[in-house]
């Protein structure tokens, strides 16, 4: 073995731990990154998850307040319902002596 290779092994390791110890540094600096950007990104998913709950709640109680009141059973045969046509299709004339009035919902 020459002389001279004893110094370029020992260069050629002083380059390789030079390269490994930059490298973890911007590895270190990396993950630093990406460790701050998941906690941002955790504490708005709690954020999110805040809002959902209240928009759930709200919902909730607006479904409450709103709920229809009971209708009756059946129509009452013996009483006369006024209901307002006015401009709503109708074949037949208008000064027809009975109205009949269907509804139809499509669900």
């Amino acid at each position: 073995m020459p002389q001279g290779s004893g110094r370029q092994v020992m260069g050629a390791a002083v380059v390789v731990g030079v390269a490994v110890v930059v490298g973890s540094l911007v590895m270190a600096q990396s993950l630093n990154r990406v460790t701050q950007q998941l906690d941002r990104t955790a504490g708005r998913l709690d954020e999110i998850r805040e809002a959902v709950v209240a928009a759930k709640d709200a919902l909730s109680n607006l479904q409450v307040a709103a709920a229809p009141a009971a209708a009756p059973s059946e129509a009452d045969p013996n009483r006369r319902y006024v209901v307002d046509v006015a401009g709503a299709p109708a074949l037949g004339p208008e000064t027809a002596s009975v109205t009949v009035v269907e509804f139809s919902d499509f669900q």
